[in-house]
């Protein structure tokens, strides 16, 4: 009978040895779930508050509640109340018909964002900068021009997309050309002017080029994120496949990790299609904006051709009497101003008539161009050589006084007398007559200072001409 209760008595202690390794073994387990649990609570603190912030800012159902997930987390909610919140998100996506969106009207690269992105802000900083473009020109231009600038006004307050402002471009710069062509004032006014506009310009397609470069800077951020939250999911996933027991927190955690990867999955189409549309975009942007620095590069390469044009004279190539008045007031303004000296040589060429009487008007110029020719390498890249009128030259020379001015007139001189012309089977030779000034005080316009080089030739011509002579 005795061995009968301790053969019973080893069986109850085998069983409570047995039952004690089971508990060990579970709480082993509780332990670890716990772990895995505490991760995952962090995992969802940790990321959550992020995902949540770019969908809760739409103003629905579905944002509104997702607006409360992040607050409760952040509060440490009780597992009931999130368990709560969690299916009100799910009644939401159900109402709303979360899901991919139906075709829709073709929009430009900022239109693909959510409400809460810059796509207004960027529209109206650049329609703002154009319009100051066009306020710039209409302050600048004639009236005339003010029905084709209140045109682009209209046309800038109905853009909705960044590439719909190539439109606005391309009508600026016709207009600019049109300026260009009709304008009769100044060219160095008018060319500084056109290079405001274009420096302006410039500056708005480069701030446009850096909000791309910085939207790229945030898809790659943006797709490091989801990187790293869907390798923790996916070891969280692989921890519960691992663990036994604990069946219904595994079954909530695991209901919650679903929507977090449903949301995820949602959120990796919007910004892949969002990047698509960048990607077109920018390389929208890039070709126009090409072109546009082609544009602007020959908006002012025409103004400046036309100012050549404008102060050239067409026979010889020198500055013409138009370019002369202008360069010489500047230096009186420099001599009134600041005591700057400067000297003025008049050429005249010598018994020009007979030559044109003789030969003929073909030969006479020739012998213009020659004298232009011939002169041009003696002189600075500072002084200036124009054909004042008929076969007359002027040449200003700043920072000059007399004696380097007649230095300079007697190397032109010894220069031109050696131009010799065969015309049939006669010689034909040219010579110059040039009279020297400089100024000097008393002198109040650049007439005085004329005059008396004037008068020099005129004298230099009584003498016996092919002579210098100052005054």
């Amino acid at each position: 009978m005795a061995e009968k209760r301790d053969v019973k008595t080893d069986q109850l202690f085998a069983e409570i040895t047995k039952l004690r390794a089971q508990k060990e073994r579970l709480l082993k387990e509780l332990d670890a779930v716990e772990a895995q649990y505490g991760n995952l609570d962090s995992l969802y603190r940790r990321y959550f508050p992020i995902i949540l912030e770019e969908l809760s800012q739409d103003g629905t159902a579905l944002g509104n509640a997702c607006t409360q997930l992040g607050s409760a987390m952040r509060k440490n909610a009780s597992p009931a109340k999130i368990e709560y919140i969690f299916g009100q998100i799910k009644t939401a996506m159900i109402q709303e018909d979360v899901g991919p969106a139906a075709a829709k009207k073709k929009k430009g690269f900022f239109s693909s964002f959510r409400k809460n992105s810059s796509e207004d802000q960027v529209l109206d900083n650049l329609k703002q900068s154009y319009q100051d473009v066009v306020n710039h020109l209409k302050s600048n231009l004639d009236k005339k021009y003010t029905g084709k600038l209140e045109s682009i006004t209209t046309n800038l307050i109905k853009i909705d997309d960044i590439l719909d402002f190539e439109g606005v471009r391309e009508h600026i710069f016709s207009l600019i050309f049109s300026y260009i062509s009709e304008t009769s004032q100044d060219r160095e006014k008018v060319n500084a002017f056109i290079r405001d506009i274009v420096a302006r310009i410039l500056e708005i397609e480069k701030r446009l080029a850096s909000s791309y470069e910085h939207t790229d800077s945030l898809f790659s951020s943006n797709q490091g994120f989801e990187s790293l939250l869907t390798d923790e999911m996916a070891g969280i996933k692989n921890s519960f496949d691992v663990a036994k027991s604990l069946d219904d927190l595994r079954a909530k955690i695991s209901t919650g990790l679903s929507s977090i990867e449903k949301a995820l999955q949602k959120k990796q189409k919007v910004d892949q299609a969002i990047s698509q549309l960048a990607k077109k975009s920018k390389s929208s942007f890039t070709s126009g904006f090409a072109k546009l620095k082609q544009e602007l590069h020959a908006a002012t390469k025409y103004s400046e051709e036309l100012e050549r044009k404008l102060t050239e004279d067409q026979l010889t190539g020198a500055k013409n009497r138009r370019a002369y008045d202008k360069k010489i007031e500047e230096e009186m303004d420099r001599f009134l101003r600041y005591k700057n000296i400067f000297s003025l040589l008049v050429i005249d060429a010598d018994k020009f008539k007979n030559i044109n009487d003789t030969y003929g008007h073909a030969i006479g110029d020739r012998c213009l161009q020659e004298i232009i020719k011939r002169t041009q390498p003696l002189l600075r890249k500072s002084d200036m050589l124009a054909r004042y009128g008929g076969e007359e030259f002027v040449v200003i020379m700043p920072e000059t006084d007399i004696n380097g001015a007649m230095m300079a007139a007697e190397k032109i001189r010894q220069t031109i007398e050696k131009i010799e012309f065969l015309v049939k089977e006669e010689t034909v030779r040219v010579t110059v007559s040039i009279g020297v000034s400089c100024i000097k005080e008393g002198d109040k316009s650049p007439t005085d200072l004329f005059e008396r080089a004037d008068m020099a030739v005129y004298k230099a011509k009584e003498n016996g001409r092919n002579q210098v002579m100052a005054q």
